[in-house]
């Protein structure tokens, strides 16, 4: 039978007893920290055990205090602590990260700023392109920022012979036609050119005046210059017609090997009408011929057109030759204003064997670098033969990219 009494008496002490201090009776001891733990044997009071502890499926490497040190790179951290103004952490070869500001360019600069960098260009321009354009002759200098300069230039068109003045035995061809300009455009990396260049821009050909004595040969016009950018672009002018002899009225010829695009030749004065000044694509033309005499029988003659650039004229068109009885030669027609583009050449002037009216004159080059056509022959003791026209100035255009 059980111990009735011991029983009895255990449960009057649950009872009575506080329940907090039934279980400090079981644990038989309080210690802070400790809990009650079996121990393979017993349950006793202990602290905890790493053991107790079950394995999280993470990395749990490293200790709190670690959290307020520097995190390295191999734990996803940088590595670095201090900065400076401006620095960046940027890759390295080694595949670290390297503290570092961003390094300034050419016409680039960097400044650094606190918490702020600020990138901008110098030099150069607010514009892409800087152009210049020289009708007469100065200094090109070069702008801050250049990276690659354009070249253009046109040289100066040739004047036109006067036509001859003969008698009725004697011949008299009509003056030659001028030689046109010619062209050339070159690229440099304006690292080549010097902080100044000089340009000249060449000057016009002037036309052989008109002859007022009997039995005199015409004058001859003149050469027109060069033009030219530093040593760098040298274009030499249209030649002027040479003097006219009772043989012939010799053309003005272009003179420039060196050119992209040379001029074309003045058309030769002759007894008859005048011959064309010679076309070209891209570099100035020639001036038409003035109208000749024959000795025989002279008989007025018309003057010859005067030379185009049919690839590039951009305005009017062919000068054509004045009639003959004194008729002057047409004018060339100019380019746009400020543009490395060929003018047409002057006409030639008819030949006249009516008293009082002279030889016509030969019509002046349009601009750029046309030549100028020669005049009309004149009759002795009955009129003048006609002057020569003028050739047309030249251009330099100089374009600057940054």
């Amino acid at each position: 039978m059980p111990d009735i009494t011991v029983s009895s008496d255990i449960d009057s002490f649950m009872q009575s007893a506080n329940r907090q201090a039934a279980m400090d009776n079981l644990a038989g001891a309080t210690t802070s920290g400790q809990y009650l733990r079996g121990n393979g044997s017993d349950v006793v009071m202990s602290a905890i055990q790493a053991a107790d502890v079950p394995t999280l499926n993470q990395n749990t490497t490293g200790t709190a205090a670690g959290l307020s040190a520097t995190l390295a790179e191999t734990s996803g951290g940088t590595g670095k602590t201090s900065y400076t103004n401006g620095q960046l952490l940027i890759g390295n070869a080694a595949g670290g990260l390297t503290k570092a500001t961003l390094t300034a360019g050419s016409n680039v600069t960097v400044t650094n700023g606190d918490g702020a960098i600020t990138i901008a260009a110098t030099g150069g321009s607010a514009t892409p392109t800087n152009v210049q354009v020289f009708t007469s002759s100065g200094t090109w200098t070069k702008p801050a920022g250049a990276v690659s300069v354009d070249v253009f230039v046109i040289s100066a068109g040739g004047g036109g012979a006067s036509g001859r003045k003969g008698g009725a035995g004697s011949t008299a061809p009509g003056g030659g036609g001028g030689g046109g300009g010619s062209y050339s455009a070159r690229t440099f990396s304006a690292t080549l050119l010097g902080a100044t260049e000089t340009v000249t821009v060449g000057a016009k050909g002037l036309g052989g005046a008109s002859v007022t004595v009997n039995a005199t040969n015409g004058n001859a016009g003149t050469a027109g210059t060069n033009s030219s950018f530093g040593g760098w672009v040298i274009v030499q002018g249209g030649g002027g017609a040479g003097i006219v002899t009772t043989a012939s009225g010799p053309a003005g010829a272009s003179a420039s090997a060196r050119a992209m695009f040379q001029g074309g030749n003045g058309g030769t004065g002759g007894t008859g009408a005048g011959a064309g000044g010679n076309n070209t694509t891209v570099g100035c033309p020639g001036g038409g011929s003035g109208g000749g005499l024959a000795a025989a029988t002279p008989t007025a003659a018309n003057g010859g057109v005067g030379g185009v650039a049919l690839g590039t004229f951009a305005s009017g068109g062919q000068a054509t030759g004045g009639l003959a009885g004194g008729g002057n030669g047409g004018t060339g027609s100019n380019s746009f204003v400020n543009t490395a583009i060929a003018g047409s050449a002057g006409a030639g002037g008819g030949s006249s064997i009516t008293a009082g009216v002279n030889g016509g004159n030969g019509g002046n080059g349009g601009f750029y670098g046309a030549a100028g056509g020669g005049g009309g022959a004149g009759l002795d003791s009955t009129n003048n033969s006609g002057a020569g026209g003028d050739g047309a100035d030249g251009i330099v255009i100089v374009t600057t990219y940054f």
